[in-house]
């Protein structure tokens, strides 16, 4: 069961998997959209403003050919291995799985409300925002599982970098940090210029 929670590349490759991914993709803009949950880089999750449906649509497509694009540059440079484009892609679709039930916190409005609480109290800015202490409760809680959802998906991207490209030990652990490190700058400039557009 871990190893499939963790590791589900063994089982599920190729063209399966990139079917699946996108997939995963189109329901998680879908969801994104209605709960106003956004992804401005490959791993952040925040919440956004009022976007529309095309803003988190592209967001979510961009994000995963940057960092699939990124990694295969470095499979095809680092791997001893033949390297295929849909195994690459398709695992990397499919490890987004966890931001897919990330974007279900953006039903609670309580995490908003206690930011614009913090943003007030403490820094001075925005509006007015009073918070009881269930949704200090709830919001700390979701920050809890958001943050155990984005180990979960960094570990699946991890897993599903080093499978795909048969790159094995401290070398897959530098090459993944490196290329990672470049495919969140790239999707930051992204979104930033997104925004700008819509």
């Amino acid at each position: 069961m871990i190893q499939i929670l963790f590791n589900p590349f063994k089982y599920i490759a190729g063209i399966k998997s990139l079917l699946l991914g996108i997939a995963i993709l189109i329901a998680t803009s879908i969801l994104a959209f209605y709960t106003n949950i956004h992804f401005p880089d490959v791993i952040s999750v925040k919440s956004s403003s009022d976007f529309p449906y095309i803003y988190y649509l592209i967001q979510c497509i961009s994000n995963w050919i940057v960092v699939s694009i990124v990694f295969y540059i470095i499979a095809i440079l680092a791997s001893p291995s033949k390297i295929r484009i849909v195994d690459i892609f398709g695992t990397q679709a499919l490890s987004r799985f966890p931001y897919l039930i990330a974007t279900l916190t953006g039903f609670s409005t309580s995490l908003d409300n206690f930011e614009k609480y913090i943003y007030y109290t403490i820094l001075k800015t925005g509006e007015f925002a009073d918070v009881t202490d269930y949704e200090i409760i709830i919001s700390i809680l979701i920050i809890l599982f958001t943050l155990a959802l984005t180990i979960w998906f960094i570990t699946l991207m991890f897993n599903a970098f080093r499978t795909s490209a048969n790159i094995k030990g401290v070398k897959s652990v530098i090459l993944f940090i490196a290329g990672l490190l470049v495919s969140i700058i790239i999707t930051s400039l992204i979104t930033n210029q997104l925004i700008q557009i819509i």
